[in-house]
């Protein structure tokens, strides 16, 4: 039975990447990054990893088609690899080849927590859905206190701050790729953002952009049109939050 910590975290998205090492890292995992599946087989190929943690939604291959690749890869191991699926989008179940499913966000002593279970031969609860409505606060505040119990507070700033100038980027994009008709760019920054923002607990933003990335551009109106005005007002209550919840530092 596999009791290590090494895991390969397998994401297209460089800030999602970034969050996760910080976190999962946080807790004691010794972390390998892979920017899609073709770039993980290589890596599984000369260093297998005790868990492959994969997001579900990437360019190339993905998915169940992607779960099947490694296991085919990995036949030759005497143990093989967990492979968990993880997502920002609500989901009943893991896709098929991998192990389990974890619904981002997600307290990463959980990830430990299933993975153990599924070495003792249990099967976890159900995934953590993040479910949401209109009495959600801005941020989750069961994920904001998770993760200042496992930081120091100017490292949980810094990881808010990053997100958050992230979001900002990937909002600006979302608005030239409206301007310019782009629905492809428009999609998959959204795409992006909703995985970045359920990372940190920003459930309401993640809302947003999964709707904009589920619908693609929107309809101009004839007048007061102002592009992604909702998102950027969701950025300034995130930010107005996390300052009575976490006085910046500077």
């Amino acid at each position: 039975m596999r009791n290590g910590r090494s895991l390969l975290l397998v994401d297209d998205d460089e800030t999602t990447r970034d969050l996760l090492s910080m976190l999962l890292g946080g807790e004691g995992w010794q972390i390998t990054v892979a920017k899609g599946g073709e770039e993980s087989l290589r890596i599984v190929s000369q260093s297998p990893p005790d868990v492959i943690l994969s997001d579900l939604q990437m360019p190339g291959l993905c998915g169940a088609p992607m779960a099947t690749a490694l296991r085919v890869s990995m036949s030759a191991l005497s143990e093989m690899p967990l492979l968990i699926a993880m997502t920002a989008t609500t989901a009943s179940s893991a896709p098929a080849g991998f192990d389990d499913l974890i619904q981002k966000p997600f307290d990463p002593g959980d990830l430990l927590r299933r993975c153990e279970a599924l070495w003792n031969g249990k099967l976890p609860a159900t995934p953590g859905a993040c479910a949401m409505d209109a009495t959600e606060p801005v941020i989750a505040i069961e994920s904001f206190y998770r993760m200042k119990a496992a930081m120091p507070a100017a490292q949980l700033r810094s990881l808010y701050d990053f997100a958050l100038v992230d979001a900002e980027a990937r909002i600006a994009r979302m608005s030239e790729a409206l301007e310019t008709s782009d629905d492809t760019t428009y999609r998959r920054e959204a795409h992006a953002l909703k995985g970045s923002c359920a990372m940190v607990g920003a459930l309401r933003l993640r809302t947003l952009a999964s709707t904009a990335e589920e619908t693609g551009l929107p309809s101009k109106p004839l007048t007061g049109w102002k592009p992604l005005q909702h998102f950027r007002e969701e950025l300034g209550q995130i930010r107005h939050m996390l300052e009575s919840l976490l006085p910046s530092t500077s």
